[in-house]
């Protein structure tokens, strides 16, 4: 524990600090407050980590929304949520690595004097586990409820997703069976008249899709044999 003179001598010298002087030091200490698109709210973190983080968590919102479908603000809360809780899954991991290297900063294993590098390294390691370890247990239980947050993330954004995939495919199913009788009849149909949020390409396309797939269960049905196929088809 120190004493109360050096208590008394850290307080002058942290009133003394004025901060990063060097421009490299600036720079470092530099943080970038930026609001959140999705949630409006303002975020802090040093420049270059808020690039990093944005590099990482774009791509992988992206990677997560539902394909052939209109975006949905709940499930792109749930996506920015998922890729924010790996963000702080791989920085636990890398304060780990950190802590370990500030162990040899600090010199830790320095009375040990052991010769070759690479034992000295990790002997180091060790005996910065050892001292820390109650830190490393605390920083490993953060990890773990990171990753087990993540996971029912993920699984509450698929379940969303699956269940406005069957919304939106029973709502094509029915919308392509009003415009094929529409046109039976030589008449107009309007999907927004009819209480559906689709267009005519997307009910088009739905139709050839369905199409395309009895064909092709017909053609597998017959082994592929396209004199069979045409037959079967007729």
């Amino acid at each position: 524990m120190s004493s109360l003179k050096q208590q008394e001598a850290n307080r002058r010298n942290a009133q003394k600090s004025t901060g990063p002087i060097t421009e490299a030091g600036k720079k470092r200490s530099a943080l970038n407050a930026v609001r959140h698109g999705l949630t409006g709210q303002v975020v802090v973190l040093p420049e270059e980590e808020m690039e990093a983080f944005n590099r990482f968590v774009a791509p992988l919102v992206a990677s997560l929304k539902l394909q052939d479908a209109p975006d949905d603000a709940h499930e792109d809360q749930l996506a920015h949520m998922y890729a924010g809780e790996l963000w702080r899954v791989n920085r636990c991991a890398a304060m780990e690595d950190a802590m370990l290297c500030l162990g040899i900063m600090e010199d830790v294993a320095e009375n040990l004097n052991i010769a070759n590098p690479e034992a000295h390294n990790a002997t180091t390691y060790a005996k910065t586990f050892r001292n820390e370890s109650k830190a490393f247990d605390r920083l490993g239980i953060y990890h773990q409820r990171l990753i087990t947050g993540a996971k029912k993330i993920l699984a509450q954004l698929k379940a969303c997703q699956a269940e406005r995939r069957q919304r939106l495919d029973q709502a094509l199913t029915e919308a392509a069976r009003l415009y094929q009788f529409y046109r039976m009849q030589s008449q107009a149909f309007e999907p927004a008249e009819n209480g559906f949020v689709l267009t005519i390409a997307e009910i088009k396309s739905h139709i050839r899709l369905v199409n395309l797939k009895k064909q092709a269960e017909i053609a597998e049905s017959v082994k592929y044999n396209a004199t069979l196929y045409h037959k079967k088809a007729a």
